[in-house]
Parts: C-alpha cells; sequence; structure tokens
C-alpha cells in the first residue's frame, strides 16, 4: 500500500491506495463524466462536466495548461486522468476534483498531478478551506491546486486568495476564461478532430445557459459613493485605503473581462498586458493621476496594441492607438491614413493627431471627418504643421467618451465600458494596418 505520489515512479493503477480504495475500480469510478444525471449547475456537476472535457480534447487542455507553465502535456504518450470528490480519509476534506497527467502507452507514470477547487455563482475561494487541501496535498505529494470561480484574475498563475506558506503552486481560471478559450480555439481552427469540436462546443452550450456562471457584471456596493468622491479630488490628491481598495479589486476584474469579451466577439485574441503586480499598478495609477490605463495587446503581437484609459476626475474614457506610415512626406502619410479608414464611413468621434519628431504636434485633435472633408476641399491638411517637418513620425488615433452619471453606476459603467473599447477595435484596430 502506496501513500505517497513518487513522480516519474509511481504506476496510475497505484494511485487509488493513496487515497485509502481497496481495488482500482473504485477510484476509476470517480472519473469525471461530461453529462453527469442531476442538478448540473451545482459546483460538483459543473467541476465533472468541464474535467472530463479537458480529459477529451487535447488541444484544449494543452492550451490551458501552457498558460500555467506545466509542459508535461506535451510529453511523448501524455495522457490527462480526472477524477472528482476525492476524500482525505484523515480528515474528511474533499476537493472538488483532481487532474493527473501520466507518460507513458502502456504502463503509466504520474508526472504531475493538481488538486482542483471550484466555485459557483458569488461564492469566493475560501482560504482556511484551501490551507486544509494543501496540507492533504503535500501529505500526499502534490505541490499544486488549481481553484476556479467567477473571480477574474490578471493571468491564471495569480489566486484570489494568499497562502501562509508560500512553497506551493496556486493557480486559478475563471469559467468565462474557460470558456472563451474554448471557443477561441474553434474559431481559430486549432482543434483537429471534429468530435473534439463538437465537444467544445457543448461545453460551451453548457457554460452559455449555465444560471450560476457569468462574466463580471457589477462594480461592487462601494462603486458609487467611491468614485463620486474622487471625482472631486485633484490629479495628486492622495486617496484613502480604503477607497483604493473599493476601486482596484473590481476594475482588476473588468479590464481582465473586457479582453475576453473583445476576444469573443471578435476575429481577435485581445490579452491584457500587464507586470506581475496589476494591483500594485493599477494603485499607481490612481494615486498619481487618477486614471487607469489598460494596454491590451492583439493575437500576441506586442507592436499591435491599444490602451483603454478611465479617467476617474472627468469621468471620462479614451481609447488610443497609434499608426505609423513610413511611406511619403505628411500629406501623402494623411491621405494614406485616411484611406485605411474608408469603409468606416467618415464618423466625427474618432480623433486624429499628427506627431512629428521629438513628440512635436499641433496639440489639437481633428475628427477623421475634418479630414475627409479637407481632402476633397482644400490643398493642405489641417491637422499638418510644416514647422514641424516634412514626415508626420506616427499618428495619434483616440475616442473620447464623457459617462456622467453611468460612471458610477455599478453596471452601466461596464456595459458603456465594453461597448466603447469593442467600438474601438472594430473600427480602428480592426482597420489599422500593421
Amino acid at each position: 500500500m502506496i501513500k505517497k505520489i513518487d513522480f516519474g515512479k509511481t504506476n496510475l493503477k497505484d494511485l487509488h491506495q493513496v487515497f485509502k480504495y481497496t481495488t482500482h475500480q473504485e477510484l476509476d469510478n470517480k472519473k469525471a463524466r461530461l453529462f453527469p444525471t442531476g442538478n448540473t449547475d451545482n459546483e460538483i456537476s459543473t467541476t465533472s462536466i468541464f474535467l472530463a472535457s479537458l480529459s477529451a480534447v487535447k488541444e484544449y487542455r494543452e492550451e490551458l495548461f501552457s498558460e500555467l507553465g506545466i509542459p508535461k502535456l506535451k510529453a511523448r504518450n501524455a495522457v490527462l486522468h480526472a477524477y472528482t470528490e476525492l476524500d482525505n480519509s484523515k480528515t474528511g476534506d474533499r476537493p472538488d476534483g483532481l487532474i493527473v497527467i501520466t507518460s507513458g502507452k502502456h504502463h503509466p507514470i504520474i508526472e504531475w498531478a493538481g488538486f482542483v477547487e471550484s466555485k459557483v455563482r458569488d461564492n469566493q475561494i475560501n482560504e482556511t478551506q484551501i490551507e486544509k487541501y494543501v496540507e492533504f496535498a503535500r501529505e500526499i505529494g502534490i505541490n499544486d491546486i488549481i481553484t476556479i470561480s467567477n473571480y477574474l484574475v490578471t493571468n491564471p498563475k495569480e489566486n484570489p486568495i494568499k497562502l501562509k506558506k508560500r512553497s506551493f503552486n496556486l493557480f486559478h481560471w475563471s469559467w468565462v476564461y474557460l470558456k472563451v478559450t474554448g471557443s477561441r480555439l474553434i474559431r481559430t481552427d486549432s482543434i483537429e478532430d471534429e468530435d473534439h469540436i463538437y465537444i467544445l462546443q457543448e461545453l460551451r452550450r453548457y457554460f452559455d445557459s449555465h444560471k450560476n456562471l457569468n462574466n463580471f457584471v457589477n462594480m461592487g456596493k462601494n462603486w458609487k459613493e467611491s468614485v463620486i468622491k474622487i471625482h472631486s479630488y485633484t490629479s495628486k490628491q492622495k486617496i484613502e485605503k480604503e477607497l483604493l481598495d473599493n476601486i482596484v479589486t473590481s476594475y482588476k476584474q473588468e479590464e481582465k473581462d473586457i479582453s475576453l469579451q473583445l476576444t469573443d466577439k471578435s476575429n481577435f485574441n485581445v490579452e491584457l498586458l500587464s507586470k506581475e503586480n496589476r494591483v500594485e499598478e493599477i494603485t499607481t495609477m490612481l494615486q498619481t493621476s487618477k486614471t487607469i490605463t489598460s494596454q491590451f495587446m492583439i493575437d500576441k503581437d506586442k507592436k499591435n496594441t491599444f490602451c483603454v484609459e478611465v479617467d476617474f476626475i472627468r469621468q471620462k474614457i479614451k481609447c488610443y492607438t497609434t499608426v505609423t506610415i513610413k511611406k511619403g512626406k505628411a500629406q501623402a502619410q494623411t491621405s494614406a491614413l485616411i484611406k485605411m479608414f474608408e469603409d468606416i464611413g467618415a464618423p466625427s468621434h474618432i480623433l486624429v493627431n499628427a506627431i512629428y519628431n521629438r513628440k512635436k504636434c499641433k496639440n489639437n485633435d481633428i475628427s477623421l471627418s475634418q479630414l475627409i472633408e479637407e481632402r476633397t476641399q482644400s490643398e493642405f491638411y489641417s491637422i499638418l504643421d510644416k514647422d514641424f517637418g516634412d514626415e508626420v513620425k506616427t499618428f495619434e488615433i483616440k475616442t473620447e467618451d464623457l459617462l456622467g452619471k453611468d460612471f458610477q453606476s455599478v453596471k452601466n459603467f461596464i456595459i458603456k465600458l465594453e461597448t466603447i473599447a469593442d467600438r474601438f477595435l472594430s473600427q480602428v484596430v480592426a482597420n489599422r494596418k500593421m
């Protein structure tokens, strides 16, 4: 009877002994099933359906685990095995799932294993509960736990909670991240097998119909009061910690949700660019300028980005990016810029500025509609200035929207912000030629 997993040596057929089962069949009965009977909106059934789909679709699991930095799934003859509700015989603690990765075709060897703990509805990941699972995991040789909930994190290596003991790996997936990732793989023809496409389509259908799974839809009960107070501050005035916490916790989830919603609605993979500590980044921006800037990357190209800036004093949303046209002089460059956006007509809300060397510019934005009109009525664009040079280094393209009272609304703020970001992506970023 073995008590602990020895990675690289322990046979899969012996895993049941770790959990004190008499036969391997008892453990096999715990395997995650795609369509369990009964109530499928609770945590256990939801986890089982997801884990079974993860086991079935190679490209899906490889994509998710590569983001965690766990490469074992790409090894030769690697297989993912998923189980649900495995009890700790000593304490009765019961993680929602177990994922095991093995290598070897005829006599599979365990290469990696991790517990899964999931939550649905507004249920939060519980620190005390996870600490217990960490102790259980360590006893049997496991060093990783993946949590899943409606809470959104900046990247999967981050977690909503902090452990007292740091020598353990905590990862996190949000349900919306899991469903958008699956649909993106289908859309980009990344799934080879038609049966696997069907499984992911069914998983997405299940997620979408699930009454307890949702994206970020509410900025929280303290949002309005906090926003109203910051609106009266000067740009350099210090914000109290309580106000900061109210804003940062909510907005950190919302900016991640923007990237997921844009990915889901467009033909692009939109990712939020950030350093490791996003809370610190947002806090610094709020304290120094009362704005939060989120930078988004398109299709993993760091040269192809755009930004969404939220101004808490002016209660304004600004989206912006740059376009560089290397051929021709300033007037020809401007004509080429206009041609890029011909298909969207002449919107007055899209603003343009010409930036010369040493960041010289006129400091006044001109609407795209005005530039188009000037092209037909005059010989020179008012955006240009020969005193700054003969060639434009780059064009800044932006939109600005004042939200007013919608900025203070816990729900309308999200709707407006995501609508504005989607408009900028579809009208500006999608038509920009890199």
